[in-house]
């Protein structure tokens, strides 16, 4: 019978324990470090995809600021041309206003030189004053007061020495002072500022006669027909706002 074959020993087997044990500690701690690793790099990746997040939505916002600024530059820019043109338009209407307001005056004083107008013609009247009689109120005449033939109104009123001689009947009124503007009565008084005066022109006092004119002639129309409408604008105080008023009969 043969004899039986002996194995070679396996070298763990001819290690002891105590290394057998030492070998395994050191694998494990092999792999707990790449396990650590692993997390650290893990945890590095994860802190990384963050920080590019966080950047993202920095840009995200500074994108957006901008797009605000560009939006709030165009809308404070549509609001300046619609100022420029409300302006415009504004400006356009103050025009047409002024020259609707000037066709209007214009109007006006056409009509009142019309109804003037016909007025002459219907009664076959003239523009002017008789003519005085001969000799009367002049140098020759001593008694009677030329002031007053001439207009109705004396310069010196009740201090006259002359003689006035009112008629019992007349065809013609005469109302003293009915017609006083401000511009008017401000040519002769020293106690307002003299410069005031400036401000008041022709044309404003004629559009205040105007306006009297439409407002008083229907009141006289109403005692009778009225052939003539005259308002003194003579510096002198004695003439100065006489109206005088003309009747047919």
């Amino acid at each position: 019978m043969a004899a039986p074959m002996l194995l070679p020993e396996s070298p763990l087997e001819k290690l002891s324990h105590q290394k057998y044990r030492a070998i395994l500690k050191k694998e494990k701690r092999k792999k707990k470090r790449q396990a650590l690793a692993k997390l650290r790099d893990s945890e590095a990746a994860e802190k990384d995809e963050s920080v590019s997040e966080e950047e993202e939505e920095e840009l995200e916002e500074e994108e957006d600021e901008e797009e605000e600024k560009k939006l709030e530059a165009e809308r404070q820019k549509l609001h300046e041309q619609w100022l420029l043109r409300e302006e415009k338009a504004q400006e356009e209407f103050r025009l047409k206003k002024e020259k609707e307001e000037a066709a209007r005056k214009r109007q006006e004083e056409e009509e009142v030189i019309y109804k003037l107008s016909v007025m002459v013609l219907e009664n076959g009247v003239t523009w002017h004053n008789p003519e005085p009689p001969e000799n009367i109120g002049t140098e020759k005449d001593r008694a009677n007061c030329p002031f007053y033939i001439k207009t109705g109104s004396c310069r010196f009123g009740d201090r006259c020495s002359r003689k006035h001689n009112y008629p019992t009947s007349s065809k013609t009124l005469l109302v003293r002072g009915m017609f006083i503007t401000f511009g008017m009565e401000q040519c002769r008084r020293d106690d307002y500022d003299t410069d005031a005066s400036l401000e008041y022109s022709d044309e404003e006092t004629y559009q205040q006669f105007l306006e009297f004119y439409e407002d008083v002639l229907p009141e006289f129309q109403n005692v009778g027909k009225v052939v003539q409408f005259k308002v003194s604008c003579n510096y002198e105080p004695h003439l100065r706002g006489n109206v005088y008023v003309q009747y047919q009969t």
